[in-house]
């Protein structure tokens, strides 16, 4: 017989009235996970490609920020293919995570490792 599912909304306390020991016999009961608040955009790179980005922010501990920047669509030949990348950011540095990738961008132009933009 199947054993009743156990829904949280918050993951972070059992419902009301419910028993956690329900479940998997030998389960040492209910153990509590973390709420967030997140999230998510993309920017298309073509018909069939995309970045998309998720921000998620616990509501508890540190606050840190969990970034996931994954890419979806074809890569090179030969390309390595990294799908998905995290970091985890304190909640004070984001704005300086943003000026080291604007700033790596820039210098790696200028210095010609990447192509200029074009003109528009």
């Amino acid at each position: 017989m199947a054993q009743p599912v156990l829904m949280v909304a918050d993951n972070v306390r059992p419902p009301n009235g419910s028993d956690s020991r329900r479940g998997v016999a030998g389960d040492s009961g209910y153990e509590p996970g973390h709420s967030e608040r997140q999230v998510t955009g993309w920017v298309a790179t073509g018909p069939e490609g995309r970045w998309s980005a998720t921000l998620a922010v616990a509501m508890t501990g540190d606050q840190s920020l969990l970034l996931t920047i994954e890419r979806e669509g074809a890569t090179a030949a030969g390309a390595p293919i990294a799908g998905e990348v995290s970091l985890v950011i304190p909640p004070g540095e984001v704005d300086a995570v943003v000026a080291l990738l604007r700033g790596i961008v820039a210098h790696a132009r200028s210095d010609g490792v990447i192509p200029r933009r074009p003109a528009r």
